[in-house]
């Protein structure tokens, strides 16, 4: 990552798989507390994804050891999604397990219990996000999922 970049988006330097894109969520998800989830169309919206798979790719390109909360984030069913290489998906439930978060009978988390409202507007604003932007595409987001709880 180039200074010129760091300093522009004024956010951390974590892997960038290349682009800008990845970065932003990767910011947008070490924002998610432990003990909460967010979906990955809520990611994909904050930080200015076409699409919840571009986050889902992000997530899928993080490399062993990142820092990243990548666990955090599901499906907008509340569902681990499956892995495209037929990993298993028990590493991310036994980490949020270890923060809290547990699945029904049916492997989902209660996004009423655990949903994350969204990052706090003073990051946004210092991380240079267009909340006027942000504000106007969720209103036209139907509210399921980890949605149910977010201020946006």
């Amino acid at each position: 990552m180039t200074s010129k970049r760091k300093k522009q988006a004024n956010l951390p330097a974590e892997p960038v798989a290349g682009s800008d894109l990845y970065a932003k969520i990767y910011a947008v998800t070490r924002q998610i507390p432990p003990g909460e989830v967010a979906s990955y169309g809520q990611v994909a919206l904050v930080a200015g994804a076409n699409s919840a798979r571009i986050v889902g790719n992000a997530m899928s390109n993080l490399p062993n050891g990142s820092k990243v909360p990548w666990h955090r984030v599901l499906n907008s069913q509340g569902k681990i999604s499956d892995r495209g290489e037929g990993g298993s998906d028990r590493e991310q439930q036994r980490r949020l397990a270890k923060e809290g978060v547990y699945f029904d009978g049916k492997d989902r988390v209660d996004f009423k219990e655990v949903a994350w409202t969204g990052p706090p507007w003073d990051w946004l604003e210092e991380n240079g996000f267009d909340i006027d932007l942000l504000a106007l595409k969720s209103q036209g987001i139907p509210r399921r999922g980890s949605w149910v709880r977010w201020r946006l």
